[in-house]
């Protein structure tokens, strides 16, 4: 018994009559005649019985009916499924980050995602640059948003979007009571600074004293922004963070943006695999590009709910 004799026995079953049913299905009569004669004798029951009233289902046709009508819905299923999945409108997206993005971008840009793509399930994968790039050879994780621009020649990265630079203060600080930080109001002030983040973050702190005339105060460094921001609280310094990071309350920390003589910005990126094309990763890239045509203006500025 095969897929083709189940959908030609339940034309013939629900319409009771051999040339309906051969109409319904876009064939002649003998074949369909030839198939149903196939599958009772390879079954070894009788489905029909021929009378003057017409055709019948014997008990075993009945129940046979039933459960052909539901593998015939499982496959319009199966193949509807398999469809979406062809055009990305279904399956699993395997998504890795790093850092702050975690806390603000990421998440609405993956619900503005979920909303053209409801049937696609996104798991989250963290972790640093080069493990991620291993993820992403080794097909754990599709697509990776991160800070830290990875340069290896099978994989493609893209600008996601360019936070504005806050400076986290401890609160108290005689900084705190302005509404914006000029650069220059940090020279002689103790700076966190940091030491396993991507370099554009260390390069930040010293490109923005520089362009003022000083260099920065370092009093010690951290290894990400959770801990670095944490220093701060602890009154180790000022520390410099992307937009995203000002949504974390952390007791002791008040958040300040930045008044710079030159663009004061850190860029997330995405990045994915050149040569493994995939249709749930093009339409994440799509809503990344919208959102950032859409915005043009550094995401983290936090006018808009939506990314």
């Amino acid at each position: 018994m095969d897929i083709r004799q189940i959908s030609y026995f339940t034309a013939v079953a629900e319409e009771l009559n051999f040339t309906r049913a051969a109409k319904r299905l876009h064939i002649t009569q003998p074949p369909l005649t030839r198939q149903i004669q196939s599958l009772e004798d390879s079954l070894g029951v009788g489905l029909f019985v021929r009378s003057p009233q017409g055709l019948q289902l014997t008990e075993a046709g009945k129940a046979l009916l039933a459960d052909a009508r539901h593998l015939t819905s499982l496959m319009a299923q199966t193949v509807e499924r398999a469809q979406m999945a062809g055009r990305g409108e279904a399956g699993r997206l395997d998504v890795g980050y790093f850092g702050t993005s975690v806390l603000d971008l990421l998440p609405r840009l993956l619900a503005a995602y979920r909303l053209e793509h409801p049937q696609v399930k996104v798991v989250l994968h963290p972790g640093q640059t080069p493990a991620q790039v291993q993820a992403l050879r080794q097909g754990r994780v599709s697509v990776v948003f991160e800070r830290r621009l990875p340069r290896e020649p099978d994989i493609a990265v893209e600008l996601v979007a360019r936070e504005d630079v806050f400076i986290a203060l401890p609160e108290g600080h005689r900084l705190a009571a302005h509404k914006v930080v000029d650069v220059k109001d940090l020279r002689d002030i103790p700076m966190v600074l940091p030491e396993g983040l991507p370099a554009q973050v260390d390069a930040m702190a010293m490109k923005l004293c520089r362009a003022h005339g000083f260099e920065p105060k370092e009093s010690q460094r951290c290894l990400d922004m959770m801990s670095g921001t944490a220093l701060v609280a602890g009154g180790c310094g000022v520390f410099l963070v992307p937009a995203s990071m000002t949504v974390v309350g952390m007791p002791g920390v008040t958040y300040r943006p930045l008044k710079s003589r030159i663009p004061a910005q850190f860029d997330l990126y995405c990045f994915y695999l050149k040569d493994r094309p995939s249709k749930l990763v093009e339409g994440l890239l799509e809503v990344v590009r919208q959102a950032f045509n859409r915005i043009n203006q550094p995401v983290g500025s936090r006018k808009s709910n939506s990314p």
